[in-house]
């Protein structure tokens, strides 16, 4: 599943990355390639503990292109992350 996320440059040493479709879930690197790398596994970590947990899991996936106007993320960039939902 390609889940779209939001790469925030403006900190001065972390990459931070932003989940508009998990809320909830965080993820941050030291470098793009490490932000990118720890928000698949982060994404992936956390829809598994919401399934384990019976928890309803929701993927509103907006569009990108109405998200890149929302002030909140005026300092990033997108990126789409391919996310493997665990077999049920």
């Amino acid at each position: 599943m390609l889940l779209p996320i939001a790469i925030n440059f403006s900190e001065e040493f972390l990459y931070a990355v932003l989940f508009p479709s998990l809320p909830g879930c965080n993820a941050m690197g030291k470098s793009l390639k490490g932000a990118i790398a720890n928000a698949i596994e982060a994404a992936t970590s956390h829809i598994e503990i919401l399934l384990e947990d019976d928890e309803p899991v929701f993927f509103d996936v907006p569009s990108i292109h109405d998200l890149m106007i929302l002030q909140e993320y005026k300092d990033c960039v997108w990126i789409l992350i391919d996310v493997r939902l665990p077999q049920t």
